[in-house]
């Protein structure tokens, strides 16, 4: 969800301005180097509508996009830090390092390495990691979402570019990797914030050109005010939303008010719609919540929108055990009660399991015989069924939920469209049967 909102704002800007919208893979960590990780990228961005104009998938003059591929470019680039004395060969242990941060723990301050392999490496070890020298000074530059920014470089610890296998990470392989492909803004989470002051004096000491501006976004938070996380909430994962029946046009809209804000009332937007108003400089700084309550309106407005035929279609996963005429009729009589696809499986489950008959008393009995008695000589379709059942009630003096309640719990249970769709969508026969079996 946060890499959509992100791609989300990345591609609205690059559309505004007639720019290159570019997917890259950050595939270089073996352990999660996967290719149905990289289906899942694809299929998920495509879900939400989004279309890049370079990539792994339709190529472009900055090929290859997957870092996996592009090793011998950052070890290239690592070597030449070293020669020319902006990065060292760190031969410091796991352990000798955790000492080193217990340390300063135990002395209250902020850990930095302490440039041990620097000044005096060892000499009997051969396996090593590549290390950053973080020159002195400060590091300044503008973000397009919190203003004007300053390191003061000394804070920094000499961060890892390679490790001692001889993949990159991260801030080493984007750096080089904006550079070779003229990336000239840069927008993601705020989690790497700290990351761009690392990565400018890279684009220094490379003497490589810096990118125009970057953008540092605003978290996502759950209800319970934490960052989003996959372990913790659900919400984290685009499947949720294709599994629980969320409109892609709906997540997409929603996706652009999370961190952001027209600065009207206005809250339905089409893709193209967004293209037009989208402004950088109505971006957050605060972390933007979730909720599924405003998402669910969100989306039941869309489901609204959509033509009969088109919502019966989308339909159609969802209520496997139902053929496509019983859906498209079914469409009207609950189009306006579902705020996501999903909940048609509850509204409609009838259709296909006949509820367990309640208990009715005498009443209620009664009720259900005199709507069969009328409903028998009914032409059976929902306009003629509703105007039967009302002259009963009219003629007996009932209230419309005292009448219709028994007749709905006999055939369908609690949970059913309007009842005279209830009992429309089902055949005459077989409703029949369930109310005698009730009377």
């Amino acid at each position: 969800m946060g890499s959509a909102r992100t791609a989300l704002f990345n591609l609205l800007f690059a559309r505004q301005r007639e720019g290159t919208f570019v997917l890259r893979l950050d595939d270089t960590d073996a352990a999660r180097n996967r290719p149905e990780y990289e289906t899942a990228v694809y299929d998920g961005l495509h879900w939400m509508g989004f279309e890049w104009d370079e990539g792994p998938d339709v190529g472009g003059p900055h090929a290859p996009y997957r870092q996996s591929e592009r090793l011998d470019l950052y070890r290239e680039n690592a070597a030449r830090l070293i020669v020319e004395g902006h990065a060292y060969r760190c031969y410091c242990t796991p352990e000798e390092l955790d000492a080193e941060r217990q340390a300063a723990k135990l002395r209250g301050v902020p850990y930095r390495y302490s440039r041990r392999c620097l000044t005096n490496p060892p000499t009997d070890r051969e396996e090593f990691t590549v290390r950053f020298k973080v020159p002195e000074g400060e590091t300044t530059f503008t973000d397009l979402v919190r203003g004007d920014m300053r390191w003061e470089n000394e804070l920094i610890s000499d961060p890892i570019l390679m490790r001692s296998d001889g993949s990159p990470l991260y801030n080493l392989s984007s750096t080089i990797d904006d550079a070779a492909m003229g990336i000239t803004h840069i927008f993601r989470g705020e989690e790497h914030l700290s990351n761009t002051p690392i990565q400018l004096m890279l684009f220094d000491a490379l003497g490589y050109e810096r990118p125009e501006a970057f953008a540092h976004l605003p978290v996502i938070i759950g209800s319970d005010h934490a960052k989003l996380s996959k372990r913790k909430h659900p919400e984290m994962k685009l499947e949720t939303y294709q599994e629980r029946g969320y409109l892609p046009e709906a997540v997409l809209n929603y996706l652009a008010l999370l961190g952001w804000n027209p600065g009207t009332e206005e809250e339905l937007f089409t893709f193209d719609e967004l293209i037009e108003v989208f402004d950088m400089n109505r971006v957050q700084r605060s972390p933007a919540m979730f909720d599924w309550g405003k998402l669910d309106w969100l989306n039941g407005v869309y489901i609204r929108n959509l033509d009969d035929e088109d919502l019966a279609r989308r339909l159609t996963p969802f209520l496997p055990g139902l053929g496509e005429d019983t859906i498209r009729a079914a469409v009207p009589a609950i189009k306006e009660r579902l705020p996501r696809l999903d909940a048609a499986q509850e509204l409609l489950r009838y259709l296909a399991t006949a509820p367990a008959t309640p208990e009715f008393d005498e009443a209620q009995r009664g009720m259900i015989q005199a709507a069969i008695e009328r409903l028998d000589r009914t032409p059976w379709e929902p306009g003629a069924i509703e105007t039967s059942l009302e002259a009963v009630r009219e003629e007996r003096g009932w209230g419309r939920g005292k009448f219709f309640s028994p007749i709905r719990n006999a055939v369908a249970g609690k949970v059913s469209p309007p009842l005279h769709y209830t009992l429309a969508l089902l055949p005459k026969d077989e409703a029949m049967t369930r109310l005698r079996r009730a009377a």
